[in-house]
């Protein structure tokens, strides 16, 4: 795993709109915008804002919650086989205030923090808010495209795609992944996957494997989802889908031909092309994470 180049993947907050030039004004903030840590530095530990929605499973006691820009998701975003999150925000209420959880969109003020944290979940973030305070949003405040985010967000589709992307990054870096097996003493220790086991998995069922992801109509179904939804305004996202579709094919084709090599030092495989279809997988998942998601800011 390129962990330097996956943490570029997890979105950083971009400054729409910046007022801080005296002390009570607040910098109004986004997931739009390009990843740009030195910006957010020079407004750490100052008040920021800005819109989203509150992920299902924010936990009850309302201490905390990750704010997303779609609405109706059950669990936060990361990076693939990572615990980075990715279009997610850690807010933090005030000492001794709880959020209400609410599906309508909200706007979040509170003081932006920038930082190396881990939260209860095991979910890692360089930067987060605290201190914050939530209001509901109007429709009337929100864009003209929200019925259309709101539809893609209540299919369902939006969190399929990301599952689509860690099954995408399974075949094209399988060599990275392990197994847990169990000795004769009831140990369990990791083992480095082996070519047979990436087959074995292509075809096995949920929660295990990957058999749905691997079925024939699995992308032309999430295509016509989407399409469903409006083909004309989503055109990008099916496009995206249908590479998304080749790359696994030229991944499975890989398998297929045995394009990879033994290690017998360390026991395990590594695929020959590995890093030519990481850089693909690489550029695919940034157009999904940073073009397209970016594009539905509130």
């Amino acid at each position: 795993m390129k962990k330097t180049a996956l943490a570029l993947l997890c979105l950083l907050l971009a400054v729409c709109i910046c007022s801080c030039g005296s002390s009570g004004e607040v910098s109004r903030l986004g997931f739009s915008g390009a990843s740009n840590m030195a910006l957010l530095k020079s407004l750490d530990g100052k008040q920021v804002e800005l819109p989203g929605y509150m992920a299902t499973i924010s936990p009850v006691n309302g201490e905390f919650i990750y704010l997303m820009n779609l609405p109706y998701q059950s669990c936060p975003f990361c990076v693939p086989n990572t615990t980075q999150l990715s279009n997610t925000i850690a807010v933090y209420a005030k000492k001794g205030s709880r959020f209400d959880f609410t599906d309508r969109a909200v706007k979040i003020t509170g003081k932006l923090e920038i930082g190396d944290y881990e939260d209860e979940f095991g979910y890692e973030y360089n930067y987060r808010i605290v201190n914050a305070k939530a209001q509901v949003l109007e429709l009337k405040d929100l864009s003209g495209d929200y019925a259309i985010w709101t539809r893609l967000s209540q299919d369902g589709v939006v969190s399929e795609i990301y599952s689509m992307f860690d099954f995408l990054h399974f075949v094209c870096q399988w060599s990275d992944y392990y197994l847990n097996m169990t000795d004769e003493n009831g140990e369990v220790e990791q083992v480095p996957m082996w070519p047979g086991d990436v087959v074995n998995l292509l075809n096995e069922p949920a929660p295990y494997g990957y058999a749905a992801e691997n079925a024939a109509d699995y992308f032309s179904s999430l295509i016509s989802r989407v399409n469903a939804v409006s083909a004309e305004k989503l055109s990008d996202l099916t496009k995206l889908l249908s590479e998304c579709e080749q790359l696994k094919n030229e991944a499975l084709a890989e398998i297929e031909n045995e394009n990879y090599r033994y290690n017998q030092i360390t026991d395990s495989y590594r695929q020959n092309n590995y890093d030519s279809l990481y850089e693909k997988w690489h550029d695919l998942y940034a157009r999904y994470t940073v073009d397209f998601m970016e594009r539905w800011e509130l």
